[in-house]
């Protein structure tokens, strides 16, 4: 069964490189791999070379959240008894915030059932492990922001910007229009410092916002 859920919050670390974790539980393999995705064409795409690769297991069940904000929320039992393989490998995924990865758990049957109860503890171990030694990226947000100021104040917050963000454009008009790009972090000092070299005036603008993973 294929759960499709749609949910915001802050999931701020993505995975740098594909892991292979494998455990045995009662002589089933549970063969968990982890990689990053930035689409669900290209989650597809994953599924697709696992089975391939993994040629004839009982289940490939998986889990997935896109988006910064974990927009998009996916997980399949592929023919597992209902929420035992992929809500747990989707809440070892809540529970480390992660977004843009795939955590798909293989499983080739050994002939002894493990009840609703095992499978659940041995897809949460499996997705955990497999988790744990994956070098992880966090999510880094900067902001474009432009800040106006009338030609009496422009020196001070023309060197302040040169010497403290990512200055991008000065446009030059009745009034100086400076565009720059600053850490998230940064942001409230920012506008602070700017606050007092620009006469007491608050005019910076957000524009846009930017998340990368690094």
């Amino acid at each position: 069964m294929l759960y499709v859920i749609i949910l915001y919050g802050d999931f701020m670390y993505s995975i740098k490189n594909r892991i292979t974790k494998e455990i045995e539980e009662k002589k089933s393999r549970f063969i968990g791999v982890a990689t990053s995705i930035s689409s669900e064409e290209s989650a597809k795409e994953v599924l697709s070379e696992l089975r391939k690769e993994y040629p004839n297991a009982t289940h490939y069940t998986y889990a997935l959240i896109l988006g910064d904000t974990g927009i998009i929320q996916k997980a399949s039992d592929d023919g597992e008894p209902t929420r035992t393989a992929g809500y747990p490998i989707l809440e070892v995924l809540l529970k480390n915030d992660m977004t843009n990865v795939i955590l798909v758990v293989i499983r080739y049957f050994g002939g002894v059932k493990l009840g609703a109860g095992g499978l659940i503890r041995a897809y949460s171990k499996t997705a955990a492990e497999t988790l744990s030694i994956c070098q992880r990226t966090k999510k880094n947000i900067t902001y474009l922001c432009q800040v106006k100021t009338d030609y009496d104040h422009i020196g001070n917050v023309d060197k302040y910007l040169r010497e403290n963000t990512n200055l991008i454009d000065v446009e030059y008009d009745q009034n100086i229009l400076f565009t720059f790009k600053i850490e998230s972090t940064r942001l409230e000092f920012t506008r602070e410092e700017l606050f007092q070299k620009n006469n007491f005036e608050d005019s910076l603008e957000i524009i846009e916002e930017f998340s990368e993973y690094s």
